[in-house]
């Protein structure tokens, strides 16, 4: 899977030269700006092509607790104690019978294993369950966007289902991306998947992408793009021939 890079502008590679009262920079003969122009058409027919970006390998690593999620405790032959916790904004969770837990971090099994330990001094071989529920932004081609519980047991085509499904009429396999809220970086994700093999990070969003959509309307963005680099690479060559 590969995603045009989108064409710099010529602004962006041009230095930028200053002129003051004391001194004036005259830039650019008739021959400088022919030269300009042979550059102009270079750059833009290095434009007109899609310079593909090859999506890195999906990080490996399981779910850690992040602020907002849900931490789902059982424990055996104790349902008082059993319950779904929010953990709050400092990375905090109550579990009754415990107080506060710093749980930002954690995996749901050391998680499991620390209230495991505080629950061995009242309860005789404690047995405790932990799992984890986040929501998860659902985007894209999708028939109802929106943001949606993921549990690590899900699939990505289950997540992408409480969605309501991807919507186009393509009958090609829709693309589906982890798209991460830090950088944007994009991977792409198996149908199968299980969501525990997906290291999701607060912010990140599922984006499920027709092929059709791209189909009918790459070719129009592509010389909407190449359109705006046109005029901007002509803005700069006659706003530094007349300085």
């Amino acid at each position: 899977m590969v995603t045009p890079l989108p064409c710099q502008s010529f602004l962006s590679r041009t230095p930028v030269l200053l002129t003051g009262s004391s001194m004036t920079v005259r830039l650019l003969q008739h021959s400088s700006t022919r030269r300009l122009l042979a550059l102009a058409v270079v750059l833009l027919a290095a434009c007109g092509q899609k310079i593909p970006i090859v999506l890195a390998p999906l990080p490996d690593r399981p779910w850690t607790v992040l602020p907002g999620d849900e931490v789902k405790v059982r424990v055996y032959r104790e349902p008082e104690l059993s319950g779904q916790y929010v953990v709050n904004g400092k990375g905090e969770v109550f579990i009754p019978g415990l107080g506060r837990i710093a749980a930002a971090g954690m995996t749901a099994d050391s998680l499991s294993a620390r209230i495991t330990s505080g629950y061995t001094k009242r309860i005789i071989d404690a047995i405790v369950d932990v799992g984890l529920i986040r929501s998860l932004p659902v985007l894209g081609q999708v028939h109802s966007p929106g943001v949606y519980e993921a549990e690590p047991t899900m699939s990505v085509q289950q997540i992408v289902a409480k969605a309501g499904g991807a919507r186009g009429r393509s009958l090609q396999t829709p693309t589906i991306l982890l798209q991460k809220g830090r950088d944007g970086t994009r991977y792409s994700l198996a149908a199968d998947l299980r969501l525990d093999r997906v290291a999701l990070d607060e912010g990140d969003a599922i984006l499920v992408m027709d092929p059709s959509f791209l189909e009918r309307w790459g070719p129009g963005l592509q010389t909407m793009n190449l359109f705006g680099g046109t005029i901007s690479i002509i803005l700069s060559i006659l706003l530094l021939s007349r300085r």
